[in-house]
């Protein structure tokens, strides 16, 4: 076995001792991934693990139940969670790989980045120096404590690598496996490979004008590629929920390189020493972080000066698609909207179509990584090639001395549990006395949501639960949501609750509905760590504190005359189920068939008082009748159909109250819907929610 691989595979334990410290020994234990995204991954191998196999392979429909897809939208490494799962029977119960994937990162991040710089040096020693600077790299040990996946850096410079060192007859076969290979990992990095893959090969067609070739090679790259997607579950999300808006959302700044504040897990890291934060927004310090390090600066510097100085002696033929790497990845990180700090520099405007399909790199800041990684390679090579063996070993080691004290601080963060913090994970005696029928553990309302899964880790984690819709995905059918959240509504609204089923209520408005809908029913409802719970048959389980506590939920009082604007901040919003929020609208749209407002007031009903509710109606291009009714405690106010609409209608509904309707001064008013349509079906709209009307704003007010 050659030395370098024994020296780096002992570099890597070591490296994943510092940040893991015991836990990298036991692949039992799971109290230190406590990080959002380490306990999500960790859950959707759980039930992957735990399901049969099917086809395509990677297949994971009991997390997520009807939105379940496939483990390739996880971050939980899916080449290794499919390699396990071929011998969890032999496997103990906790098992997990997540230590492993650690020790394989920085061992390959560090090895290959040797193999690269040695090729082009042929000296160990500088080679060794110049490849620490590729393991103490903030964005990569930033992406091992946040999105574990993504730390598959060294696929990026394995691109390099083939580039750069293997022959021209096997370029091709080396490209082929790694592209396809890291579907497996994680697909944004397979984006970025495709891309350096497709500048490399349109380089060369510059130079050989190899049309043929040029096509060939990448239509058959392309076609494996759509072969290992379609095996593994890629193909299991419609296209229309892998594109949309949010390019742009995460993107790079021109800051970014110097700006030493990343954002991470909802905490920070301050990785210098030395250097200030720069002020910027969050998307930017998070998947738009690319600080250099100081030491890294200072490399930046000796490639721009050397390149200003040595100009003509530049190979502008041999850098050709270097540059271009440079320019493009770096024009797509940055996106339309150009800023250095918060100083926007340059801002355009994007054809809807291209913004639809730019969408899938919705955190466009991580393109600028081979960027990053060629601004190493060529400052650590120029530095070698342009003094002496002794003169650029010191240089070397000057600067990577300099990037290890700048670092340091984030290193030391890191290591003092900022991320790695050991929580309270005893659960509570409730889940411990649950009935053995409740298999199945579900939200009220269906979401891709991360930090339920937090809060709820070692209940899903618990053996009990063969099944939940507590999921994170990369990319979900959102109208199968939808349409799940619709008839979850309708079986509320029913009085049906599955025996089977605990249902957990994250919403306030959520909980007052289904107390509404319950309260003389035999559910229980349970306050469990800051988490309503509610199961089926389970009312007399209830303890006096969740009783008292039950008791004093109440609708929100209305005061008259007081105007209530629904939008996605307004925390004194009366809506209760089916309504679907959006925080750049003003306004709730309805989801399903049913969705209801609830509130309280006390009246005198001497007098006589209306509610004035606006509304707006998705247009229905193909002629449909749009018909809803309005009903206040059950009872059906109003009901209206529209027809063949072309303009989106826009109207105030008036609903006047009588005496005999009213319940305890309470209000619920309904909108049953009888034709939902999706934008996707009307307007070939990413979004595939089954909307109905619009509800602007409500006012209780006298009857004039």
């Amino acid at each position: 076995m050659n030395k370098s691989i024994i020296y780096y595979v002992i570099l890597g334990i070591f490296s994943s001792y510092f940040i893991l410290g015991n836990n990298f020994f036991s692949f039992t234990n799971m109290d230190w991934m406590n990080s959002i995204d380490m306990v999500q991954d960790l859950v959707s191998w759980k039930y992957f693990k735990n399901d049969i196999w099917r086809f395509p392979i990677g297949m994971n429909p009991n997390y997520g139940i009807e939105i379940g897809n496939s483990i390739v939208f996880t971050g939980s490494v899916p080449i290794l969670a499919i390699i396990f799962k071929t011998f969890k029977f032999i496997l103990p119960e906790n098992f997990h790989y997540f230590n492993l994937w650690y020790f394989i990162c920085f061992f390959l991040q560090s090895y290959i980045a040797y193999k690269i710089i040695y090729s082009l040096t042929k000296n160990s020693l500088y080679s060794f120096l110049g490849s620490l600077f590729f393991l103490i790299s903030p964005i990569f040990i930033g992406r091992l404590v946040m999105h574990m996946s993504l730390a598959a850096h060294w696929l990026i410079l394995f691109a390099f690598y083939i580039e750069l060192i293997v022959t021209k007859k096997k370029k091709l076969k080396y490209w082929i496996f790694i592209i396809s290979f890291s579907a497996l990992i994680n697909f944004y990095l397979t984006l970025m490979l495709l891309g350096l893959f497709f500048i490399f090969t349109a380089s060369r067609l510059l130079d050989d004008k190899n049309f043929k070739l040029f096509f060939t090679e990448n239509f058959l790259n392309l076609i494996i590629l759509l072969f290992v997607m379609f095996v593994f579950g890629y193909f299991e999300v419609p296209i229309t929920d892998s594109v949309g808006v949010g390019y742009g959302n995460y993107k790079l700044n021109l800051a970014s390189i110097f700006n030493p504040l990343e954002l991470i897990n909802h905490g920070q890291i301050l990785w210098s020493n030395i250097l200030p934060s720069i002020k910027m927004s969050g998307g930017e310090q998070s998947e738009g972080f690319n600080y250099l390090g100081l030491g890294g600066i200072l490399l930046l510097l000796i490639l721009i000066i050397t390149s200003i100085f040595r100009f003509k002696d530049l190979n502008f033929y041999k850098l050709k698609p270097f540059i271009l790497i440079f320019i493009l990845f770096t024009l797509v990180a940055l996106t339309n909207k150009i800023y250095f700090s918060n100083i926007e520099i340059l801002s355009f405007n994007i054809n809807k179509y291209l913004y639809g399909m730019l969408g899938i790199i919705r955190a466009s800041g991580r393109f600028f990584w081979p960027v990053y990684y060629l601004i190493f390679i060529g400052s650590i090579i120029i530095i070698y090639k342009n003094f002496s063996t002794k003169k650029s070993i010191t240089i070397i080691s000057i600067i990577l001395l300099l990037q290890i004290i700048d670092l340091s601080n984030g290193f030391f963060e890191l290591k003092n549990n900022k991320v790695f913090a050991i929580r309270d994970n005893k659960k509570n005696i409730f889940w411990e006395n649950l009935d053995n029928q409740f298999d199945t553990i579900r939200t009220v309302y269906i979401n891709n949501n991360s930090s339920l899964i937090y809060s709820l880790k070692n209940v899903l984690l618990d053996k009990r639960f063969n099944k939940t819709d507590i999921f994170r995905l990369g990319r979900y059918n959102r109208a199968i949501a939808s349409k799940t959240r619709g008839e979850l509504n309708l079986k509320f609204n029913n009085k049906l609750l599955d025996e089977k089923t605990i249902f957990i209520i994250e919403n306030n408005n959520h909980l007052r509905n289904l107390k509404y809908l319950f309260k003389n029913q035999n559910a229980g409802f349970f306050f469990i760590d800051g988490i309503w719970v509610l199961a089926h048959n389970q009312k007399s389980k209830m303890n006096e504190q969740d009783i008292n506590k039950f008791d004093n939920i109440d609708f929100i009082y209305l005061n008259l005359n007081k105007k209530i604007d629904f939008n996605f901040y307004n925390k004194e919003n009366i809506d209760g189920l089916g309504w679907t929020h959006n925080q750049n609208l003003k306004g709730i749209w309805s989801e399903g068939k049913i969705a209801t407002i609830l509130f309280s007031s006390n009246l005198n009903y001497e007098e006589e008082y209306i509610i004035k509710i606006k509304v707006k109606s998705l247009s229905i291009k193909n002629n449909e009748n749009l018909k809803f009714k309005v009903l206040l405690n059950k009872k059906i106010k109003k009901e209206f159909s529209v027809n063949d609409v072309k303009e989106i209608i826009n109207e105030t509904i008036f609903l006047k109250i009588n005496q005999n309707e009213v319940q305890d001064n309470n209000y619920a008013i309904d909108f049953l819907i009888e034709n939902p349509v999706s934008p996707l079906e009307q307007y070939n709209s990413p979004d595939g929610r089954k909307l109905g009307i619009l509800i602007e704003s409500l006012e209780l007010s006298k009857l004039k």
